[in-house]
Parts: structure tokens; C-alpha cells; sequence
């Protein structure tokens, strides 16, 4: 064990803390109790022996700590080992760095999330009983917790908890969340850029793929008028320089960075109109699909002047810079960073509070066919046709469909109304046909059923934007379309990046171009659109 500080704070509370580090050579902070009325919580991402997630709940001037070894999970059903730690100073809530080989927990800490945290019950109760329930307000963990100790009493030399996720509306099964987040909440970097060892990218291909046969890409590059400054390391579109454009984000599917630029520049007319303005999140592959992906929701340094940058307040009460896209040159600029999929706010910068669409997403047992799920689309098309509004379906290009209604902005209560109403929805269909549809997004309840994902509809809440490309092998996409050319469709994933190139957009005459107001609330509605558990209440 490193020796402390001779000049180490003596306070007991932090003692274990403190006995373990040696302050003139790690940058961690001395342990000194702070204020006892916090209510902080964050997470750390730790490589140290092996990666970890420090969990840390700000408690009587401490931050009770636990080693969460896989991370957690937003799946009521994981649960994941939460093995106590020593208590850690206040101050520690800001430590992103490295801690010196030697020292105790050496390696690269990064700052994964942070917000506040309320406990249910008397926390100290719940400590010495083994049960704390609570619930977290952060960026990238929300909703109501869990933490229970198992076999042992408090004070034992090893506490082993469990973390899990309780059910309720910031549940998902399908978003691994450590995956989806790779980048520091604080400043943006990465785990081997906060070490100081990311590696620049290659301009080029690998050399083992040089002996492949040429890609397709060949067929349709990229239109050059005269001054485009297109050169053998990089093409100049839009005022936006793409470097190695002939490197392949898809190898599978042979798409290179120049064939996504000729894709975006065909479908911009059609895409920036629903784009333009929404603050994004952004899938980040800067290696390509089968390397690391991340996710982004704040600008970053480096980010292009292209890309516009937007000021919005957290749950937290923080005020952060999102990104949004308003033109060719700011879609331009983020598929140079390495940008594969697109997801958009249901509201835009300027009128946050005011829901321009309700989304929901049909997210099928893997079991069914694809047919099945189209059927379910048609379903719900005429569910929303009862209350007289119009929908129009988008191939996720993933694994379902998005059944989409623009809205007129709702000014009053317009985040609780769409919610409420998609809610509401979801429920009575799952009510109704229990043997098709379930709005539980537990992944036990969906043995051969499509789960209506209503989650979509609220403040922060995200869906892939039409026509952006996905992060899959195949290079695929988020398709508008016809209810008629739906029929003929036979997967999700039917359209890719090379058949837009080769083949051209399907007919869109007139996708989602009528603005329609949700129904006001009644009991005709009610009664129509519920008619078991759930509630149309606020809508």
C-alpha cells in the first residue's frame, strides 16, 4: 500500500480514503469532509486493473462509493455488482485524469455522468438495512434506482451490492448505456485521449485490405465541378474539407467517406426541412463501423464552424452546448467527425418547449417477421386516424418502424400533452391485442410481441432523423415511405447508402407535410383510445 501524506487530513470519516494515497504524487484530491447537505451524485469510469464504473452518492459531506464492475444497465432485468469502496472526499466529484502507476487505483478516471440524486427513505436507514432506493437526475443515468447488499452486514471488509434499474419510463432494454456513451460529460474526451495515448487516424485503408477488389464506390463518386479542390488526401464540399475520402466507414458494404458525402448531398432537400434546428445526438464511429462508436450529445473542441451550436439548460440545471445542423455544410461537417447516424429532439432550438412530432417507434421480438411489423404499423396508423390525425411510417433502418405525426408546436403543456398521448396510445394497444403489442419496455415481455416504444415523445428524448445512415454493416438507413411502398418492403435495413447512389430515393410526394393538432382532451377521446390501464391525464 503507497504511503499517505505525512500532512494527510486526519479525519476519521476519510481516513481509508486518505491512507491509501500518497498526495505528493497522485492528483486526486485530499480527503476533507465538505458540507453535509449536498445532494450530488456522479459516475467515474475507472480503467484501473480492470474497468469499472465508480457510482458516488453525495451523503452527510462525503461521496458514498461503489465499484460497479460492468457498469449499469437501464434493463430492470440486469443486475450488476456494486462492490462498496472506501468513502471519497466531496471535492472529488471534479477529478477527471490519471492516477500515477503505483498508487492505489492507478490508471485513467473519467467523469461518465453526474447530476443529483434523492434518496426515497432515510438513506442511513437504508445503508444499514442493505436496501436503497433512490432516484438520479443526471445526463446519461435518470429514473428510479436500486441498491441492495447482499449476503454480509455493513462494515464487512468486502460489501457486495447490487445495482439494478427499477422499472418506469427511463427503462430500456435496448441501449447498452456504457456503450453509448464513451466520451467524458465534462470536457468531451475520451478515455485515451484523457490518458494522452489516442492515436491519430489512418489517412488511408489498412494495407490488408489493399489486395480487396476495388469497391463499388467507384461507380458514383462524387460530382466535381470546376474549383472543388478535390485532391488524392482530401475533397473540398461546401466550404467543408473531408479528409481521406476514399477511407470506408461500412467495409462490409464498400461505402466510402466520399460516397457518404454524394448521399447526403442527393437527400439534403429532403432531410435538412426536418433536421434543421433540433438539437442532436449524435453516433460517432471515427474508425468505422466495427470500432469503437460513441456517443455525443454536447459540442466538443474541434468541432467544424459548420456546425451550429446550441445552448440548452439540463435536467440538472446546468447549461450546456448541444449541436443542431442547418444546412448541407453542417451535415457535411459532422460525417467528417466521424458522424453515422442522426437523432433528433421532437421540438427545435427556439421553441424547446414546443413538440413539432410524436414518434413511435415499433421495436419488434426478433422472432417475428418483418411483415408482422408492418401489419402493427397499420395498426396504429388507423388507432391515430380515430383521432383523426395522419401518420406516415419510416424504416428504422434498424430493426422496425417509426410511425411519425407531425404536429403543429404545442405552445401550453406541449411536452406533457405529446407524452401523454403517446403513452396513452401505447397502452390501450397493448390492451387491447396483449398477444401483439406490449408498452413494457422489459425485454421478458416481449416473447413474440412488437413493443410500441412511446419514450420517444418527451423533453431530451431522441429519435433517429429521417434519412440518416445507421451505424450497421450494411450501411443502411432511416427511410421515409408510402404506406403503399411499405407493403413491398421485406426488411428494416432494405435501404442503404449504395442503393440511394445507384437506384435513387423512392417516391416521397407529400411525406409528413400536413401539420395537425393532437386531440383535445375529452371523454370521447378517453374512452376511444383507452379502454384499459393507462390514462390520457394532461393530454
Amino acid at each position: 500500500m503507497p504511503n499517505a501524506s505525512p500532512n494527510a487530513p486526519s479525519d476519521p470519516t476519510l481516513s481509508a480514503y486518505n491512507a491509501k494515497r500518497d498526495f505528493s504524487r497522485t492528483a486526486e484530491p485530499r480527503g476533507e469532509l465538505g458540507r453535509r447537505e449536498g445532494h450530488r451524485f456522479l459516475v467515474q469510469k475507472h480503467a484501473a486493473r480492470r474497468l469499472h464504473y465508480d457510482l458516488r452518492l453525495e451523503l452527510d459531506g462525503v461521496l458514498l462509493s461503489w465499484a460497479v464492475t460492468r457498469g449499469p444497465s437501464l434493463d430492470p432485468a440486469e443486475k450488476r455488482l456494486a462492490v462498496r469502496t472506501e468513502d471519497h472526499p466531496v471535492s472529488y466529484a471534479d477529478f477527471e485524469g490519471t492516477i500515477p502507476p503505483g498508487q492505489y487505483g492507478a490508471g485513467t478516471v473519467m467523469l461518465w455522468d453526474r447530476g443529483r440524486w434523492s434518496p426515497e427513505e432515510d438513506p442511513r436507514a437504508g445503508l444499514r438495512a442493505g436496501r436503497l432506493r433512490f432516484r438520479l437526475d443526471g445526463e446519461r443515468m435518470r429514473g428510479d434506482w436500486m441498491l441492495i447488499r447482499m449476503r454480509g452486514k455493513a462494515g464487512d471488509a468486502r460489501e457486495n451490492w447490487l445495482l439494478r434499474k427499477l422499472e418506469d419510463a427511463e427503462a430500456r432494454t435496448d441501449v447498452d448505456l456504457t456503450e453509448a456513451h464513451g466520451a467524458s460529460i465534462a470536457s468531451g474526451r475520451t478515455m485515451e485521449e484523457i490518458a494522452g495515448t489516442e492515436k491519430p487516424v489512418e489517412p488511408a485503408a489498412p494495407r490488408a485490405r489493399a489486395a480487396r477488389t476495388k469497391p463499388a464506390a467507384s461507380k458514383s463518386p462524387v460530382a466535381r465541378p470546376a474549383g472543388s479542390g478535390a485532391s488524392g488526401t482530401s475533397l473540398l464540399r461546401h466550404g467543408v474539407r473531408i479528409t481521406s475520402p476514399d477511407r470506408e466507414p461500412y467495409p462490409e458494404a464498400h461505402v466510402s467517406k466520399r460516397d457518404l458525402v454524394a448521399y447526403y448531398e442527393r437527400v439534403a432537400e429532403r432531410m435538412l426541412p426536418g433536421i434543421r434546428g433540433r438539437p442532436l445526438t449524435l453516433i460517432r464511429c471515427p474508425r468505422g463501423v466495427g470500432e469503437r462508436c460513441f456517443v455525443q450529445q454536447h459540442a466538443w473542441a474541434g468541432l467544424p464552424d459548420t456546425v451550429r451550436r446550441v445552448r440548452l439548460r439540463e435536467a440538472t440545471g446546468s447549461v450546456q452546448e448541444h449541436v443542431a445542423v442547418d444546412d448541407l455544410p453542417g451535415l457535411l461537417g459532422l460525417v467528417q467527425m466521424g458522424v453515422l447516424e442522426f437523432h433528433g429532439w421532437g421540438s427545435r432550438a427556439g421553441s424547446i418547449a414546443s413538440p413539432d412530432r410524436l414518434v413511435l417507434d415499433l421495436d419488434p421480438d426478433p422472432t417475428l417477421p418483418f411483415s408482422a411489423v408492418v401489419e402493427a404499423a397499420r395498426v396504429i396508423r388507423e388507432r391515430l386516424a380515430a383521432d383523426d390525425l395522419t401518420a406516415w411510417p419510416m424504416l428504422s433502418g434498424g430493426k422496425g418502424i417509426h410511425v411519425v405525426v407531425p404536429l403543429l408546436p404545442l405552445v401550453r403543456s406541449g411536452w406533457p400533452r405529446v407524452g401523454a398521448y403517446a403513452e396513452a396510445v401505447a397502452q390501450a394497444l397493448a390492451h387491447e391485442q396483449p398477444g401483439r403489442f406490449t408498452a413494457s419496455a422489459a425485454k421478458a415481455q416481449r416473447d413474440g410481441r412488437i413493443y410500441i416504444d412511446y419514450l420517444r415523445n418527451a423533453r431530451g428524448a431522441t429519435a433517429v432523423m429521417p434519412f440518416s445512415t445507421r451505424a450497421k454493416p450494411s450501411a443502411s438507413l432511416a427511410m421515409p415511405l408510402s404506406w403503399d411502398a411499405l407493403a413491398d418492403v421485406e426488411a428494416p435495413q432494405a435501404f442503404t447508402v449504395r442503393r440511394v447512389l445507384d437506384v435513387g430515393l423512392p417516391d416521397l410526394a407529400g411525406w409528413a407535410d400536413k401539420l395537425q393538432a393532437l386531440p383535445a382532451p375529452s371523454s370521447r377521446t378517453k374512452a376511444r383510445s383507452v379502454s384499459g390501464p393507462g390514462t390520457l391525464a394532461g393530454s
